[in-house]
């Protein structure tokens, strides 16, 4: 936080169909509580969900506790390859967009309790307010309201190509050819 040595940790379960936080969690650590919480937020919301959760290499989504909770709830898991961070680039994003978008929504934050209540609340505006060009202008939260509503025609909302990643895989390419 600034101005402290405190620091906020945020956690998301999210939908890459339509960007929206299905589940989150916020903690003053890093650990098994804060992944916890979010995987109960997230199966509070969509306790029928049996989705792929991907996330990186941490301790807290390696353990055999959590591998097994996953199992019991139908779900399986993909992680991030060896050093390619790349892989969770959708959700670094949104995590990015989240700070910078509580930095301009509520700047003046003096506590750890005011920055938890700023982070939910820009969430809540993330969700509810925040069009999308993506979606044609929809919110995150109209389009899965959309999704849910009419599931038989679900719209397909094609994911721009982002040139980190054109540029990404062009050197992977080259790598593989001069390795030919």
């Amino acid at each position: 936080m600034p101005g402290t040595s405190q620091k906020i940790y945020l956690c998301t379960i999210f939908d890459l169909y339509d960007r929206f936080p299905v589940g989150y969690a916020l903690s003053k650590r890093n650990d098994v509580a804060l992944v916890n919480a979010a995987l109960a937020a997230a199966w509070q919301r969509e306790p029928d969900s049996h989705a792929m959760l991907h996330s990186d290499r941490r301790f807290q989504f390696t353990r055999a506790d959590f591998l097994q909770e996953l199992k019991e709830h139908g779900m399986s898991q993909s992680m991030s390859r060896v050093s390619r961070c790349i892989d969770n680039g959708p959700m670094e994003g949104w995590q990015g967009l989240i700070k910078e978008m509580r930095v301009v929504l509520y700047p003046n934050v003096n506590s750890y309790e005011d920055m938890e209540e700023a982070f939910k609340a820009t969430i809540e505006y993330y969700i509810n307010y925040d069009p999308q060009e993506r979606f044609n202008g929809k919110t995150a939260g109209q389009v899965r309201r959309e999704a849910k509503d009419n599931p038989e025609n679900i719209i397909s909302y094609p994911i721009k190509q982002d040139k980190r990643y054109k540029n990404f895989w062009k050197k992977i390419d080259e790598k593989k050819n001069q390795l030919a």
